[in-house]
């Protein structure tokens, strides 16, 4: 399922009177990040989050983890939020607009072609979007994370995960796609293999906690994208140069 086809799900069902997309406006909302993203609201903390980082919001929905981060930070430059969905955008202005907390940026885009330039964010957060990607549509993702990411910056992916029952799964899977078809659950082992293949050099479990509704587990992964400095040293860049210095080594007389 294309992010196209997502979008055109979201804005369907969200457009609608069920009670379904109701429920899921509400708990997309600041009130509702309580329940199913708690543990945003010590993530400035945990992150060390900085008034002069830039931080980006992919799949942001109505912009509440933003508004929440805006509020406990006094970012210099405003955090941007990008989803391709226009129904929750048009919510996430409105929100913008109505609420008290500092100003947040909002653009519409896909998560596999982020209208960001490169090279530009110190921080990004992605919840709950990586389960509407494919295989080929989360590599590209993540490649588009790697491309964005300032050398020596990091994203933090959760998303909810598969048990080890598969008619729990299938009972998960069937709650998770009310509104959009698309529902692929993915372990941390599945999101770190992704991201190695991607081309990101640090990938460890964030051990995000406690999330309490609704009940289904969660994964939690931190990307780094490493300074150049450091791949020269210690990375891919010092394991070529060793390999060309040894042929070289060999090629002398």
């Amino acid at each position: 399922m294309t992010e196209a086809a997502v979008a055109r799900d979201f804005d369907r069902w969200l457009s609608g009177r069920s009670l379904s997309g109701r429920g899921y406006s509400l708990l997309a909302s600041v009130p509702g990040m309580m329940l199913i993203n708690t543990p945003v609201f010590r993530l400035d903390r945990e992150l060390v989050l900085k008034p002069e980082q830039r931080l980006l919001d992919v799949g942001c929905g109505r912009g509440s983890l933003l508004q929440v981060l805006a509020s406990r930070v006094p970012f210099q430059t405003p955090p941007l939020g990008v989803d391709i969905a226009a129904s929750l955008l048009r919510r996430a202005r409105r929100d913008a607009r109505r609420g008290s907390s500092p100003p947040i940026e909002l653009a519409q885009g896909a998560a596999t072609r982020l209208p960001i330039a490169g090279d530009s964010v110190d921080i990004v957060t992605c919840a709950y979007l990586v389960k509407h990607l494919d295989d080929a549509g989360l590599a590209c993702f993540l490649r588009e994370l790697l491309r964005v990411l300032k050398p020596g910056a990091f994203a933090v992916l959760w998303e909810f995960a598969p048990t080890v029952s598969a008619r729990l799964d299938a009972w998960h899977r069937w709650l998770l796609t009310r509104g959009v078809e698309s529902c692929n659950l993915r372990g941390y082992a599945a999101l770190a293999a992704a991201a190695t293949a991607a081309g990101f050099d640090w990938v460890d479990n964030a051990h995000l906690r406690p999330f309490i509704f609704p009940p289904i587990p969660r994964i939690s992964v931190v990307l780094g994208k490493t300074p150049e400095s450091w791949r020269e040293q210690t990375g891919p860049g010092r394991a070529r140069r060793a390999a060309m210095a040894s042929r070289q080594a060999g090629e002398s007389p």
